[in-house]
């Protein structure tokens, strides 16, 4: 009859069970290791325990193993010990810097050996994908449609609501909301990919931090020109008479309306008024250089100037008109064009009112011809008009002796 090596009761009726870290038999009230205060399992934690120190232990740290040597260093272990421990904030700072960056580059690496153990499960998630895509690109053309026409919704009011404005925003709602889904999806789909992936996306943020500082000073102009283009007014959800979100914009101008356009084109406003008469300034400035004497605006000749450079803008063509305005025997006339943008060759931004007329000026100036109508002695009046839309302005200067 067999006998627990513990308590020395027979054991009966049952199989006789023996402790793989010890090796003797014990009865079923002794199974446990704790039970039968098992020498073999002190030695097999020893052992576990040693391993675990060879695989675990992190080379930032090193330093530190002489002051808590008994102890091993896991990684949140490692985190709450060098926080609480007062020799680390003793150290100066430094010493603290250089511990904080070596804690960081153990995080990268580990991020970077890591890889998730299970796939990401493609046929559970592709209604999931399908479904955010289609909301998420849904949105974005929504949000287009409705800027593009937001003057017209706008006119349909719901008490104090604006329709388009509340268009507007429930359309980038949408998109953030779908677009941060489309995100966090990449980063999980990314995180169970070979880690090469990890390398590659490294190298790729690092040449493109080293593009956007070889290029810091137009790097953020996209971004300026979107925010410049956009009419923020139009997405005022709620109109309160004088007290209402949108600016005022129109103001001041005169010819065709500037403002609306698409969100994705840009709409732009601008100040034609102010336009115009930088313009007067400025080719009175090239006058005085050539002993010309200053010109005056005629309102005659404003009109006509504005409703020709009206003309070329809504229906779209570029050409001079047949002077048929009531003009004495000399007379001239100058056209030009300029893009709305951050960058126009030979001008640069042209957003502000001041940099649109320099740019029509120096345009002039550089043709020879338009400079001769500019300097010319016999010219004493002038008239200029100023039309844009959402992308550019055409110029029209008349000259009348």
């Amino acid at each position: 009859m067999i006998e627990c090596s513990y308590c020395g009761k027979k054991i009966e009726g049952v199989l006789p069970h023996k402790c793989k870290f010890c090796g003797q038999i014990h009865c079923h009230n002794h199974l446990l290791p704790e039970s039968h205060d098992c020498i073999g399992l002190e030695e097999h934690k020893k052992k576990n325990l040693q391993r675990w120190r060879d695989t675990s232990t992190f080379s930032s740290i090193k330093q530190y193993e002489n002051e808590e040597p008994e102890e091993i260093i896991s990684r949140p272990k490692r985190d709450k010990y060098i926080s609480t421990n007062k020799n680390y904030k003793k150290q100066n700072f430094s010493s603290r810097i250089k511990s904080y960056f070596l804690t960081k580059l153990d995080d990268l690496t580990y991020w970077l050996k890591r890889r998730e153990h299970y796939k990401y499960d493609y046929a559970r998630r592709t209604n999931y994908l399908i479904i955010t895509i289609l909301i998420f690109v849904a949105s974005i053309v929504g949000l287009n449609i409705f800027y593009s026409n937001a003057t017209k919704l706008n006119d349909i009011n719901i008490w104090i609501i604006k329709l388009g404005g509340v268009l507007i925003l429930t359309s980038l709602f949408f998109a953030i909301k779908f677009g941060w889904r489309l995100g966090k999806e990449g980063i999980n789909i990314l995180k169970r990919q070979k880690n090469w992936l990890k390398y590659l996306i490294i190298i790729l943020i690092i040449f493109l931090l080293w593009q956007a500082y070889t290029n810091k000073d137009t790097v953020l102009n996209p971004i300026f020109d979107i925010y410049n283009q956009t009419n923020f007014s139009l997405v005022a959800p709620i109109s309160l008479g004088n007290f209402s979100l949108e600016s005022d914009t129109s103001s001041g101008s005169s010819g065709s309306s500037n403002s609306g356009g698409s969100w994705l084109s840009g709409g732009s406003s601008r100040d034609v008024n102010l336009i115009e008469q930088e313009i007067l300034v400025l080719v009175n400035e090239e006058r005085q250089k050539y002993g010309a004497r200053a010109l005056t605006s005629k309102s005659n000749l404003d009109s006509f100037a504005r409703s020709w450079s009206d003309k070329m803008i809504s229906e779209n063509f570029f050409e001079h008109s047949n002077l048929n305005f009531v003009y004495p025997s000399i007379a001239g006339e100058n056209i030009g064009e300029t893009p709305i943008h951050y960058n126009v060759l030979g001008c640069g931004s042209t957003y502000s009112n001041s940099q649109m007329a320099k740019c029509f000026v120096d345009g002039w100036i550089s043709s020879p011809g338009h400079h001769e109508n500019m300097i010319d002695k016999r010219f004493s009046m002038t008239g200029i008009g100023v039309s844009c839309d959402s992308s550019k302005c055409r110029a029209t200067q008349v000259f009348s002796g």
